[in-house]
């Protein structure tokens, strides 16, 4: 049977919180209406909708809540749920703080996820969960014992990454504990936990996945459809003369240089690009992804895939301009981080639409991209940037010092004032951009619609 995670966004977790705790120290509760996102291994929950259960109609106390729920979900609502292919977790609070179900929540929740299930002709996961006072979330599912089987994670994606995963003992290497004294137990234990999207294996991704992998990621899925050549050593980690001359795939190569280092971090390969399915497949089990592609059709699906299951993405990037002459006319640094609640990467403006459609036909009808050029109707696609180490080395730190920022709540200044961060080497300044502003009207609209965003689908190509 396959796993959960239950995902949300930081305004749907606001709302839930303060519908939960009301201030008068008794449990309440609501039910979250939550679309599908369909992984390789997880079923992922996106919360798209917050039923509040009246207090007034409900038995409230400090350690248990009783409420009519048969007379909230109605038929018609059930059926709307059905139709929409939408899962039910009932959610209550605990104001004491207990961080476990109860004996009473045991009880009460098999018999609430029996009768759910009973709604529904096919065997979607639905579930329950409960919400303590600093807003944590612990959720669970039935399994085909009709027993109890945990959510595997609860993300709440914001301007910082808030994940919860059912504890699992473990011990920690001599070089996991070095991590531990920046970080903390608390922090490297869901570093070791998480699984992590790196897309694009060349210039910044290989140096976003040693990273990761040498702060103790759990996991790592990398992605990118490239082979190593002779001309990519001087930027490629992991990647040797010996794969270059055999055309190893890039991913191959730096899954074998990581496996070789001896630490724990697993690697799952996929050669392809950002809209195959088995890519976007392993893509929606991630608790992040890193976007380290040169492409403005990269960009775009990536920025839709991260916005309709909800996850947190960090692009980065690097902008040369050589000026003929062995000088270098700019080069910039460039991280941004996008949330479904923030802007959106063409708000941002890193690429545009005419950048995406002409990429695309390239791609796809490399004779329609060269008269449809020829006459002007779409924009040249650019050619590959020179490569230089030191600013492809300080885009991916400035990303990964971001995402574990958000994951730890290091800064002194609040997260949102980073939604951009920018390394200007020519001039020898650093520039940081809030995110502020919402969501682009394009991307927005299909935020958390999972499995049924017609811009993740209709980019997806059947191969």
């Amino acid at each position: 049977m396959r796993r959960a995670i239950l995902a949300m966004t930081k305004s749907m977790h606001e709302t839930i919180f303060d519908y939960l705790f009301p201030g008068d120290g008794l449990e309440a509760a609501g039910v979250l209406l939550c679309n599908q996102g369909t992984g390789k291994r997880y079923q992922r929950l996106l919360a798209a909708e917050f039923l509040r259960l009246p207090h007034n109609l409900s038995e409230r106390g400090s350690d248990f809540v009783s409420w009519p729920f048969d007379e909230h979900m109605t038929p018609d609502r059930i059926g709307e749920a059905d139709r929409d292919r939408q899962t039910i977790v009932a959610i209550h609070s605990h104001p004491k703080g207990s961080d476990h179900f109860s004996r009473v929540d045991d009880k009460n929740d098999l018999e609430l996820l029996k009768s759910i299930d009973g709604w529904f002709d096919d065997e979607r996961m639905n579930g329950v969960a409960f919400m303590t006072p600093d807003g944590a979330i612990a959720a669970r599912t039935m399994d085909e014992d009709r027993g109890f089987r945990d959510i595997e994670a609860v993300s709440v994606v914001g301007d910082s990454i808030r994940i919860w995963k059912p504890h699992r003992e473990g011990q920690h290497t001599a070089y996991q504990a070095k991590v531990s004294q920046t970080f903390g137990q608390g922090t490297l234990q869901l570093l070791k936990s998480m699984r992590i999207g790196v897309v694009g294996c060349s210039g910044t991704g290989s140096i976003v996945i040693e990273l990761l992998a040498r702060n103790c990621a759990g996991e790592l899925v990398i992605v990118d459809d490239d082979v190593l050549e002779e001309k990519n050593l001087n930027r490629v980690v992991g990647g040797t003369m010996k794969d270059a001359c055999e055309r190893r795939p890039k991913v191959a190569a730096i899954r074998d240089a990581i496996d070789e280092t001896g630490l724990e971090t697993r690697v799952e390969a996929y050669r392809g690009v950002t809209d195959s399915p088995d890519v976007v497949s392993a893509l929606i089990d991630c608790d992040a992804i890193f976007g380290c592609v040169d492409s403005a059709f990269g960009r775009y699906h990536l920025d839709c895939l991260a916005s309709a299951y909800l996850i947190p993405y960090f692009d980065v990037g690097v902008h040369i301009e050589a000026d003929g002459t062995g000088g270098i006319r700019a080069a910039d640094a460039v991280a941004h981080y996008v949330h479904p609640d923030g802007r959106s990467l063409i708000s941002r403006g890193a690429y545009t639409m005419e950048q995406v459609a002409a990429e695309d036909w390239r791609r796809t009808d490399p004779a329609h991209y060269r008269r449809q050029r020829m006459a002007g109707y779409l924009a040249s696609v650019g050619e590959e940037q020179p490569a230089v180490m030191s600013v492809n080395m300080q885009a991916a730190c400035m990303a990964f010092n971001d995402f574990t920022a958000r994951i730890h709540a290091y800064r002194l200044d609040a997260n949102h004032e980073f939604g951009t961060q920018r390394f200007r080497l020519v001039h020898g300044c650093y520039e940081n951009e809030a995110d502020a502003g919402s969501p682009h009207p394009l991307l927005g609209r299909y935020a958390g619609t999972g499995d049924g965003s017609l811009l993740v689908r209709n980019n997806t190509r059947r191969d």
